[in-house]
């Protein structure tokens, strides 16, 4: 009879990442000691190349819903607050649910449009919303102004990368990631640590190939199929 584990734990702390990229620039060998200044030098590559791929789509494990009660009067809702410190990096969908249970789609407004929407200060159910990500904070705004307090606004977020923050910590990717991680780190410091040409360009293969798989496969999209329809607000 096979024996397997029964686990599935494993997972990398940022300093093993960290330790396996510097060896393969070829820089270190894995009986070294690595210097803390090139710990700390790559860690920060990491941090910029994690953050970074935010912007290759929208992966389930930063997707968050969330939910919060309409206030009567109040148009304005800060989503960095809501979610903890955090700046949503887009609105994914939108829904509005009442008292009794029941949900209704709001449409999601573009800044052009919003800018020419009148009577903002009406007061109604609220049936359409724009999103302004600034640096500072994240803000839905609400069309028509609530009305009063008995709704809930419901809205699917896609969320910053968490920060690495220190050598001992995990990434917060999953395990699938490594192997992209691995390479595209390596390729990342691969000119600082003067790795031959010929050799940057393969590793910038793989770290290439092993990005696009992950970001193109399915695995990190939900399995769900999508309709288009024409806006008709311009027409």
């Amino acid at each position: 009879m096979p024996t397997y584990s029964g686990t599935y734990n494993f997972s990398l702390t940022a300093q093993q990442l960290v330790t396996a990229a510097l060896v393969k620039t070829g820089a270190f060998d894995e009986y070294q000691t690595i210097p803390a200044q090139d710990l700390a030098n790559v860690l920060q590559s990491l941090e910029i190349m994690c953050k970074e791929m935010a912007l290759n789509g929208m992966p389930l494990w930063a997707i968050q819903d969330i939910a919060f009660p309409t206030v009567a009067g109040q148009a304005v809702y800060n989503l960095s607050t809501i979610t903890g410190s955090t700046l949503p990096l887009r609105v994914l969908d939108q829904y509005i649910v009442d008292s009794q249970g029941n949900s209704v789609t709001m449409q999601m407004t573009s800044r052009y449009d919003w800018d020419t929407l009148g009577q903002k200060g009406q007061q109604s159910i609220p049936n359409q919303v724009w999103y302004d990500p600034q640096l500072g904070a994240g803000n839905l705004t609400l069309y028509n102004v609530p009305i009063d307090n008995t709704h809930t606004i419901h809205v699917v977020l896609q969320l910053q990368m968490q920060d690495v923050g220190a050598l001992t910590n995990n990434i917060a990717f999953p395990q699938e990631a490594y192997r992209m991680l691995l390479w595209n780190l390596t390729d990342e410091i691969s000119l600082d640590y003067r790795m031959p040409a010929d050799e940057r360009l393969e590793v910038n293969q793989k770290a290439t190939a092993f990005r696009d798989k992950f970001f193109d496969a399915e695995f990190g999209q939900e399995q769900a199929s999508i309709f288009l329809t024409p806006s008709e607000r311009r027409m």
